[in-house]
């Protein structure tokens, strides 16, 4: 492979991925576009970690199929291929970047220390 041949390859995976985010979007936050987040930030209203560490849990789940490929060749579980978790992955990072960077210019461009709501309240 040569350079122009990943550059190709990077822009395919990256336009799939834009491709894979509109349709899940949609189907996980609904088509007013109003909350992209929602499905993430369903963490904090259950009380279980801030919205941050919750898309880095999504993620750690890719990594951990990710390596369980690159040393067997092989998922047992054939509705996601390898592209496939690379396109999610690719995603996450992506919705992670942009939530906070919401953040950061909702906290006047410093960000916060990563808590949730209702963390406080636990011991």
């Amino acid at each position: 492979m040569n350079v122009s041949e990943l550059l190709q390859h990077a822009a395919d995976m990256t336009g799939k991925a834009q491709a894979i985010m509109a349709r899940k979007n949609h189907d996980y936050a609904g088509a007013s576009g109003d909350t992209p987040f929602r499905n993430f930030t369903r963490v904090e209203d259950l009380g279980i970690c801030n919205t941050e560490t919750g898309i880095l849990v999504r993620m750690t789940d890719k990594m951990s199929r990710l390596c369980t490929y690159v040393e067997e060749r092989k998922f047992l579980v054939g509705d996601e291929t390898f592209d496939d978790t690379l396109l999610d992955l690719i995603n996450y990072c992506i919705i992670l970047s942009c939530y906070c960077k919401q953040q950061n210019k909702q906290s006047n461009g410093s960000m916060q220390p990563l808590t949730y709501r209702g963390q406080e309240n636990r011991t």
